[in-house]
């Protein structure tokens, strides 16, 4: 069975999918839906110009059960505080069907069928979903390779040996798979030490003119339009103007088995973002 749950914004998780919880309409959730705006042709026939998702109210039913009332005035107190919490703070929680989640909030909720001496009710909440798509985090790993961190002459040269980085020389690329739908978003993170760090994936460059001492990393974040570098004290550092701009920084990363190109020294996390319309229902 699939798990069901709310994270709070704050960590706290509702599992929907317990003893004391349950779903009456689950597949309330997996609902798929495209906006569009078109224009009018000749002879009637009308063109598609663009296909686009907006913020997505749902209304689903739980069922509350409890052994007893202390039991059910703490899930109910839980609930309220959680869902208030992050109306309150405009930071949304997120809805969990299995591996994948869609950032939301509770923003109503309405009672029937209450039952005081069985402490039981239905509770039905609408949901509004901040990013329309269901997400799941895939997470690559790729280490360093030598002792002496060392970066890649610029510019790139893609196996010409004329002074450049040779990408197609024996043991430098690595490889990972790819299998979000279509192009994904995701989040590269260089670790120190490490200067001018730069990676090219699928043969699309990302570099960052910046250096990063032991302990220190810095993230390109396509969904933020974000690049941070965290310090070893915890610091955060807008570091956005040291991307190369002759290469877009927030590219999203084809689908399919592609090609990871680093200098040996150079740790990395590749982030994946996998946005679907529906989650995998199994």
């Amino acid at each position: 069975m699939i798990e069901v749950f709310y994270e709070c914004s704050d960590g706290t998780k509702i599992n929907f999918t317990s003893d004391v919880i349950s779903v009456d309409n689950p597949e309330a959730l997996v609902g798929n839906a495209w906006e569009y705006s078109s224009i009018a042709g000749s002879g009637g026939l009308s063109r598609i110009k663009r296909f686009f998702k907006d913020a997505q109210e749902t209304e689903l039913t739980l069922e509350i059960l409890a052994d007893n009332a202390e039991q059910y005035n703490e899930v109910m107190e839980q609930m309220h505080r959680c869902f208030e919490r992050d109306i309150r703070t405009m930071e949304p929680g997120r809805l969990w069907w299995g591996d994948f989640y869609k950032e939301c909030y509770i923003v109503e909720s309405k009672y029937d069928e209450f039952e005081e001496l069985l402490e039981y009710v239905e509770k039905k909440i609408t949901i509004v979903s901040v990013s329309p798509f269901w997400t799941k985090i895939s997470t690559h790993h790729f280490y360093a390779r030598e002792e002496q961190t060392g970066t890649l002459d610029y510019p790139f040269d893609y196996g010409s040996g004329s002074g450049g980085y040779d990408f197609d020389a024996p043991g430098q690329a690595e490889y990972f798979r790819n299998d979000s739908i279509y192009d994904a978003n995701f989040a590269i993170v260089f670790y120190g030490p490490a200067s001018n760090p730069q990676v090219a994936i699928g043969g699309h460059s990302y570099t960052l003119y910046t250096t990063l001492s032991a302990g220190e990393r810095a993230e390109i974040n396509s969904r933020t339009k974000k690049i941070t570098k965290y310090t070893v004290n915890g610091t955060e550092e807008n570091v956005f103007h040291t991307r190369d701009k002759e290469n877009y920084i927030f590219q999203k990363i084809p689908n399919g088995y592609l090609s990871v190109n680093k200098a040996d020294a150079l740790a990395l996390d590749i982030v994946i973002y996998d946005e679907r319309g529906e989650p995998i229902w199994i």
